[in-house]
């Protein structure tokens, strides 16, 4: 069967004018009312990874006027919750686009901003909380060195007297070294340990006492708790029985003291 002229220029045209419907771009076939088509085509735009930012960001916007303007808001929102988190700056245009759709990229945009502040602060919470645990961590592992300062008061004799000494720390365990004066005085070697976290903690211990101006010497346990105060300082409190091995009919057999002070930490790395 033979075509006459005139139809196969009606063929031609038919052709061509397929062709150039399936050429059009998605801008095109959004401003012909072509919605369905429009999205398919931004669609793929999108799924393309070489577009500039600038390219892509107006792609989402005519991507989600097009299913807006199919009545998929729901589906519409996806497109611009992706504008706002990866072009914060780019705007839906009021001339280019209905204004529903401004205003619902504007609300979208906005609850994104509050999304990401929120989790900005999170995420400056969570390294701060790092940074204390570290700073903690640092300080656990390193040597403290504390000269003190104390008060002692005999429960049995009743008597006070003042006195220093000098401490060292790491993680968990102290020891010191303190001279208590009196008539005589008195020299006295304590270790133990400081169990728990923060700034208070408990110190469970032993302590040995010299007096060697009357050659005699004792041993006993001792309690008490270490406080954590401003600028470097630390309260001392301690509790201890000592008994001393001393010659018969002397008055140095048992004491029982009662020791608080301040210390200055000095940590050492």
């Amino acid at each position: 069967m033979k075509l006459r002229p005139g139809l196969w220029l009606l063929v031609a045209l038919l052709l061509v004018s397929g062709a150039a419907w399936a050429q059009t771009t998605g801008i095109e076939h959004y401003e012909y009312g072509d919605f369905e088509a429009a999205a398919r085509l931004f669609e793929q735009e999108l799924a393309t990874s070489h577009l500039p930012p600038a390219r892509r960001a107006l792609t989402r916007m005519y991507l989600a006027a097009s299913l807006y303007a199919l009545g998929q808001v729901e589906e519409a929102r996806k497109p611009l919750e992706a504008l706002a988190r990866e072009h914060p700056e780019e705007r839906v245009d009021p001339v280019r686009f209905p204004p529903e759709l401004v205003v619902l990229a504007e609300l979208i945009r906005q609850q994104v901003e509050s999304e990401q502040r929120q989790l900005a602060a999170r995420e400056a919470e969570l390294q701060q909380a790092r940074e204390e645990e570290r700073r903690r961590a640092a300080k656990a592992a390193s040597i403290e060195l504390r000269p003190e300062v104390l008060g002692l008061i005999e429960a049995l004799d009743r008597q006070w007297t003042v006195g220093a000494g000098f401490a060292f720390r790491r993680k968990s365990l102290e020891g010191s070294v303190r001279v208590m004066l009196g008539d005589p005085p008195v020299f006295q070697l304590q270790g133990g340990v400081l169990p728990g976290q923060g700034d208070f903690r408990p110190f469970l211990g032993l302590r040995a006492s010299l007096l060697p101006g009357i050659d005699t010497y004792g041993a006993g346990p001792v309690v008490g708790g270490r406080i954590a105060l401003p600028a470097g300082l630390v309260g001392v409190v301690d509790f201890g029985a000592d008994y001393f091995f001393t010659r018969p009919n002397s008055r140095y057999r048992f004491a029982v003291t009662a020791q608080a002070g301040l210390g200055f930490s000095l940590p050492v790395p």
